[in-house]
């Protein structure tokens, strides 16, 4: 029997059970836990996909990453399910989010939170959002916003329409693995117009048509101008050099602590800030507690920025941190891949503050025309060709003496390729050599 009719045959079969039962799945103490064990797993099973991983065992090597844990409260977490295809398991092709069946189910919050997820990954033009008893897909090519959700809809089918044979062909043929790896989804991008809602046409939600790492760029661009000229303000004594130092860092800071609040290293701090005593106290406060935590610069202390009594003027601060905590915002640190906040950095870092508090280019960037960020397929190549090359065939207590240096570092996409390229290394040794690894060492 061919791939499609086995997968329609088997959906067919499970939108009956939903049917024959669709008071209970309906009801409220049906959870979203139970869907995805009962009909969400076996629907991407059923199109081709090692959802349970009864194939693919090792956890490096997986085309399905599965999230089992659920949110609670505000804590943003990962796309339930990441798709991807041998041998890259880095780049995403879709992504799955999935809720329990009810009535609000496309509701603007889950449109958004789905839509989020995609716009992060450059490789995920679309993503799902699905209980079994609905199945839509979402246009994630845009910047996402929680007043625009609906017009980001491209089809929606509901479970009895996955026993008519052509319905369920548009999301077999789009969304099976047979149908990705052929690059299903990459051609029906090719096809899709823009988005049609006015308000994209109007501006009236900026950045409608940037990329992620542009449009936060952009975000970050006029953060730093506002937090430039706040400084100045309250502290004219500042130079180009300190002014610059001083609202770097704040915003190295912030964007950090999002960041480890993301992927829920840390519990929500930002959005409290101002809950115990100011908005900026409360943020000095926690720079001290998480410097003897990390090591790195970004929290240690600044003679100026954690002097006493020094603060930006007026309420700019607590603004800038409102937006970047505010659930509505479209970046999810946790969905966000790490080279592009590298990317951001790096173009972010060709700017300084003059005197005046104004922010502009670095005369070295404006003579060379721009910054010029190494695309991550370009440090993948070199990585693998001058590292890889070096390390191949060796064991782990050989590359334990070596040392490994990218002397011109900027944003640190280089180091950070070399590092993931020895986690991989190390993980398919101690995988094919299991007696070799010890407790204490791996």
């Amino acid at each position: 029997m061919a791939d499609f009719e086995r997968a329609h045959e088997i959906v067919s079969e499970l939108a009956e059970v939903f049917r024959a039962h669709e008071s209970k799945y309906l009801s409220a103490d049906y959870n979203e836990a139970q869907v995805r064990k009962d009909f969400i797993d076996k629907f991407f099973i059923a199109l081709g996909w090692d959802v349970d991983h009864n194939t693919q065992k090792n956890p490096y090597e997986q085309e399905v990453k599965v999230e089992r844990g659920i949110a609670e409260g505000t804590v943003r977490k990962r796309a339930d399910y990441a798709f991807f295809l041998a041998p890259n398991f880095r780049d995403v092709r879709f992504f799955a989010e999935a809720k329990k069946p009810s009535r609000d189910f496309g509701s603007p919050d889950h449109y958004f939170q789905t839509l989020c997820y995609g716009w992060g990954n450059k490789t995920a033009p679309f993503s799902v959002l699905t209980s079994f008893d609905d199945f839509h897909i979402l246009d994630c090519r845009y910047k996402p916003s929680i007043n625009d959700t609906l017009s980001r809809v491209v089809e929606r089918f509901s479970y009895e329409d996955y026993i008519d044979g052509e319905k369920f062909s548009r999301i077999y043929w789009l969304f099976s693995r047979e149908a990705v790896a052929s690059g299903s989804l990459e051609k029906f991008a090719a096809i899709r117009p823009k988005p049609r809602s006015k308000a994209f046409r109007r501006g009236l939600f900026k950045g409608g048509d940037i990329s992620l790492d542009d449009d936060f760029l952009e975000e970050l661009d006029d953060y730093r101008q506002k937090m430039a000229f706040a400084f100045k303000k309250n502290n004219p004594e500042l130079n180009s050099e300190l002014l610059t130092e001083v609202t770097q860092r704040t915003l190295d800071r912030l964007v950090f602590t999002r960041f480890l609040e993301d992927k829920i290293i840390e519990p929500p701090q930002v959005e409290n800030f101002g809950k115990q005593d100011g908005v900026w106290e409360d943020f000095i406060n926690l720079s001290l507690r998480l410097d003897r935590k990390y090591n790195g610069i970004v929290y240690k202390q600044h003679r100026t920025l954690d002097s006493p009594g020094f603060h930006p003027e007026g309420q700019v601060f607590a603004r800038i941190c409102e937006e970047l905590s505010d659930p509505t915002s479209p970046y999810n640190f946790n969905a966000i891949p790490i080279h592009i906040l590298g990317s951001i950095y790096e173009r972010f870092l060709g700017k300084v503050i003059s005197d005046s508090g104004r922010v502009v280019e670095k005369p070295e960037v404006r003579k060379a025309r721009g910054v010029y960020y190494t695309p991550e397929y370009i440090v993948r190549y070199i990585v693998d060709a001058t590292v890889g090359k070096l390390i191949e065939k060796k064991t782990p207590s050989q590359i334990a003496e070596m040392r490994f240096a990218d002397i011109a570092c900027g944003s640190g996409s280089f180091l950070l390729g070399v590092f993931d390229l020895l986690l991989r290394y190390h993980t398919k040794f101690y995988n094919d050599n299991p007696s070799k690894a010890k407790k204490e060492t791996v």
